[in-house]
């Protein structure tokens, strides 16, 4: 039975697949006029307004649902995910994992305007743009079902199992009392709903960022000197057709994208279903933080910890793997480092269990109805327990296949509504100082366009009536 799910697990998260992922966030990305080169505007959109008030009184504030889904992306893949990535595809993976998540930031900001777009009292997220958007219900119903599937085993018994692993070898603590530790929390947690689950992540989740980027910090200063060749070596070897470690472009590229896929959850639509629990119903909004996101997940903290395994194991000559290679490289700094370590793996394990849970209810609740909650929260937590007793790798196959099968009907249904999204744009009709050069053929000559009254009350969506005349490029403002 194993072999077969290996089998169809390297079919669904095949070739077919990654190029269909890829395909979807050039796409977005070029629609955008790459929205992702204007961090300014990301930032006005996202940190920078934090704390303007909201007029609607439901909901979470948009700071605790960017903690969530990163509570909830997080967990051990980015340091155990990014050391199998290595060991498996060689310094270039790191190139090609954010060249991934780059181009997959729109990704996240097209699905989760739609998730905004189409949301309602009764059906939220990924699930209502396939259902109310392309009015497929029965294959809304389909991703529903996946997304549960996965939750169940990726979401929960993956990570309430590597919590287990993460405390018994850093501090010999005996599994079964972490599992019973682990689900009784778990359980406190989620019967507080949304709201709890939201007030936890936005509590821990920048406290454990912190603490992992001062310990990153600390090993890039001891090694300070192999900085630069680091990054050489992972450029170099990102276009080598063959590296010398052996490794080559094709598998960099294989096992960079992948992890790219898999650390952010770019596509797979999941990070709509907290999304839409915000006090703030504005898409675009809703669509940036979600690519801060994208880019704090993989290309900052993702690609850290990949510097530091590189530059503080010899990876490729000791055959390490996955957790091995991780708690080598930080057990350099003594068994400061080493507890560390095993401590933020949990503490990012137990994140991610607590975060999915609300995917999987709201998963649950699309199928079945509000009704049985209590039943999936109890069956959540027997998981919960269960995986950090014994996570048998059955499960995992099963649930990384669903993983990449309800990205099918996501990635689908967000092409096919792709002329419904909005990006934002600039209302000059001449080229902003924000613009990227290679976006500059699209903008036209501002005496060319017309414009619905005076300047200064242009519509945000510069459509234009009546000729401008004598109106010079130089004094026609631009808002960003």
């Amino acid at each position: 039975m194993q072999n077969f799910l290996d089998a169809v697990g390297s079919v669904v998260w095949g070739a077919p697949m990654l190029i269909f992922f890829i395909f979807t966030a050039l796409r977005f990305t070029l629609k955008s006029s790459f929205l992702q080169l204007h961090p300014i505007k990301i930032f006005k959109s996202t940190l920078g307004s934090m704390f303007k008030k909201s007029n609607e009184k439901s909901g979470i504030s948009q700071f605790s649902a960017f903690c969530s889904v990163l509570g909830a992306c997080i967990g051990t893949g980015n340091i155990v995910g990014v050391a199998t990535a290595l060991f498996s595809g060689g310094p270039g993976t790191v190139f090609w994992m954010i060249i991934s998540a780059f181009f997959s930031m729109m990704t996240a900001y097209s699905e989760n305007y739609l998730g905004i777009k189409y949301s309602n009292d009764k059906v939220c997220g990924a699930f209502s743009y396939i259902e109310n958007g392309l009015k497929m219900k029965k294959l809304a119903k389909v991703y529903a079902f996946f997304c549960l599937m996965s939750v169940l085993g990726m979401g929960n018994m993956t990570q309430s199992n590597s919590v287990s692993d993460a405390l018994n070898s850093s501090f010999g603590i005996s599994p079964f009392v972490t599992a019973i530790f682990c689900a009784g929390l778990c359980l406190i947690i989620i019967l507080g709903g949304m709201k709890r689950i939201a007030k936890v992540q936005t509590f821990i989740v920048p406290l454990m960022c912190i603490f992992y980027f001062i310990l990153s910090g600390i090993i890039l200063v001891k090694y300070k000197t192999e900085i630069i060749p680091c990054i050489k070596l992972i450029i170099s070897e990102a276009f080598t057709l063959r590296a010398v470690s052996g490794f080559g472009m094709y598998k960099a590229a294989r096992y960079g994208i992948s992890r790219g896929v898999f650390s952010n959850e770019a596509g797979l639509g999941s990070s709509t279903i907290i999304h839409a629990q915000t006090k703030d119903k504005n898409g675009e909004n809703q669509g940036m933080w979600a690519m801060l996101e994208v880019f704090t997940d993989t290309i900052l903290m993702c690609s850290l910890t990949a510097v530091v395994m590189l530059i503080a194991t010899d990876y490729n000559k000791n055959n390490l793997f996955g957790a091995e290679l991780s708690a080598q490289a930080y057990s350099t700094v003594g068994f400061l480092g080493k507890g560390s370590i095993g401590i933020l793996t949990a503490v990012f394990a137990f994140m991610s269990l607590v975060g999915c849970s609300f995917y999987g209810e709201k998963s649950f609740e699309y199928l079945f109805g509000n009704k049985y909650i209590k039943f999936y929260r109890l069956l959540y937590i027997i998981l919960a327990f269960t995986g950090g007793v014994n996570s048998p790798k059955l499960v995992w196959t099963f649930a990384d296949i669903c993983n990449g099968l309800m990205a099918v009907p996501n990635l689908f249904a967000i092409n096919c509504l792709a002329k419904e999204i909005i990006y934002p744009k600039s209302r000059t009709r001449c080229a902003p100082k924000s613009t990227p050069i290679f976006a500059l053929w699209k903008l036209s000559p501002p005496w060319s366009h017309t414009a619905k009254g005076s300047l200064k009350g242009a519509s945000a969506d510069n459509s234009i009536d009546e000729p401008l005349v004598n109106a010079p490029a130089a004094i026609i403002t631009s808002e960003s």
